[in-house]
């Protein structure tokens, strides 16, 4: 039995996957979240209806490739994939130095699981890239102290963009996650007249561009004729859709995109 394929992805647009209806809170319409760390996520069925929608549309131009429902599934059998919610595990939070992407000791192990540290206080961050010394960072509304500096080489992919890089604490993350959102507001439109309706005002929250996504899927290549290679070229051709059609909701107002990055998790 083979371990699940890993990928990492980076939010080309904000992505706003809706917990389902108007809740009272900071915005009118939040986003799905863990319930165990109140961390926002993608769940895997979101990303699994997404993928199998973009499998269906290559198929059609491709008979060649693997049959969907066998694959994927349907009403009547089990498919041979199993996605798991993508979770965030670098997060960018602006600050006087630019950009500075946040993780956290247990994140960074899902994708580098050799690298070691400790933080001296949950108050603390410890630089890993593009941040020297033991000078305080700021991060958004916050003035942190910073442990000494440990350099450690980021995953493929991720270091063409992020250029500063910091480990926090758990109870840090929640907090700058969930303060740094991408906060829009809109407003509901008239389908007969295409005019906006009066007092139908709302906002609306979603992770923001630049936020790098850990993915893990799962082929089970006991069900179904289709061998795992194959499987696994089909799934990777769907990627594409991700790029350019994107995952969720509010996507005729420029949200959803998703890259997947070259060289993947480790």
């Amino acid at each position: 039995m083979k371990a699940p394929l890993q990928f990492l992805a980076r939010c080309l647009d904000p992505v706003h996957v809706g917990s389902g209806g108007y809740r009272l809170g900071r915005v009118d319409m939040s986003i799905v979240r863990e319930p165990a760390t109140g961390i926002p996520k993608i769940p895997g069925t979101t990303l699994a209806g997404a993928i199998r929608a973009y499998a269906e549309m290559a198929k059609a131009e491709r008979p060649e490739l693997p049959d969907v429902n066998e694959v994927f599934g349907h009403s009547e059998a089990q498919g041979m994939l199993r996605f798991y919610d993508a979770e965030i595990v670098f997060f960018p939070v602006l600050s006087n130095q630019g950009t500075i992407w946040i993780t956290t000791k247990d994140r960074l192990r899902l994708t580098k699981p050799d690298d070691d540290f400790e933080l001296r206080s949950e108050e603390n961050v410890v630089p890993l890239k593009g941040l020297s010394g033991t000078s305080p960072v700021n991060l958004a509304w916050m003035l942190l102290q910073s442990d000494p500096a440990k350099p450690v080489p980021l995953p493929a992919g991720i270091s063409s963009f992020a250029h500063r890089v910091v480990a926090v604490s758990d109870k840090l993350f929640h907090h700058l996650v969930n303060d740094n959102l991408e906060v829009r507001t809109s407003v509901e439109i008239d389908d007969q007249t295409g005019a906006a309706k009066g007092g139908h005002l709302f906002t609306y929250e979603a992770i923001p561009r630049g936020t790098v996504l850990r993915m893990e899927i799962y082929i089970d290549d006991r069900r179904g004729n289709t061998n795992y290679t194959a499987v696994e070229a089909m799934l990777k051709d769907c990627f594409a859709g991700l790029k350019l059609l994107g995952v969720g909701g509010m996507g005729t107002r420029g949200f959803g995109r998703i890259e997947i990055l070259d060289g993947g998790a480790e």
